[in-house]
């Protein structure tokens, strides 16, 4: 990783950038908009507050359009976008990202998961105090049910191993690398089996009547 220089220059804030980027570059605070997603990465680590106000406003409104496409809730599109922005700031000195727009589009797919999920167990939860069916009587909690229960079904019927690494995969959200040496597997093999997992679960739900909700549950549907 290259080294930051930030100091002030006739009251004009300026960013040197060194040998990360093969050649020095120098910014204004002024062009901070211009600046790549690599670029404002960088500075993004080293706590600039004015590549992460940059980033914010590059990507904030394209990313509540589409989690509010998946849930139909304003407030609670709204609230699990600032949950990513808060995050991305204070986890800016550890996290490693390569490409930022799949990281921030990624974030909001397993936000909106998170979200059906407990959106769910909260009608369930409620359908026991309640003693009532009340709430299946809508199509939405129907086709949540109905995906929760086929979605277990499918993982149910993979291979010992194949479902392992799924669940690793795409359940715990674990990286390859870590996968392949917690299993004491090759990366390949890991690759292997979650291209295995796939094929076959898209086998089992191939007549579900929501393939986009079933793209968010398996991560693998462009859906956005």
């Amino acid at each position: 990783m290259g080294r930051f220089n930030l100091y002030d220059c006739l009251g004009i804030r300026v960013i040197f950038i060194d040998s990360s980027f093969g050649n020095n570059y120098c910014f204004a605070r002024m062009d901070y908009k211009d600046l790549s997603d690599e670029v404002l990465l960088k500075l993004l680590a080293a706590s600039d507050e004015l590549a992460y106000k940059t980033i914010y406003e590059r990507y904030w409104r394209v990313l509540f359009l589409k989690a509010y496409a998946k849930i139909y809730s304003r407030e609670s599109a709204e609230e699990m976008i600032q949950e990513i922005f808060a995050s991305l700031w204070q986890n800016r000195k550890e996290r490693v990202i390569q490409h930022l727009e799949s990281y921030l589009v990624t974030a909001v797919k397993y936000n909106v998961i998170g979200y059906i999920r407990a959106r769910v167990r909260r009608q369930e939860k409620f359908k026991l105090l309640a003693g009532s069916e009340a709430d299946n009587s809508t199509h939405e909690t129907i086709a949540l049910n109905e995906l929760a229960r086929k979605m277990h079904e499918a993982i149910a019927s993979l291979p010992d191993k194949t479902r392992q690494v799924f669940t690793l995969s795409r359940i715990e959200k674990i990286q390859v690398r870590e996968i392949a040496q917690r299993l004491d597997l090759s990366e390949k093999a890991v690759e292997y089996h979650i291209t295995r997992a796939l094929k076959l679960m898209r086998i089992h739900l191939k007549d579900f009547i929501f393939p986009a909700t079933i793209g968010i549950w398996l991560g693998t549907e462009n859906i956005f």
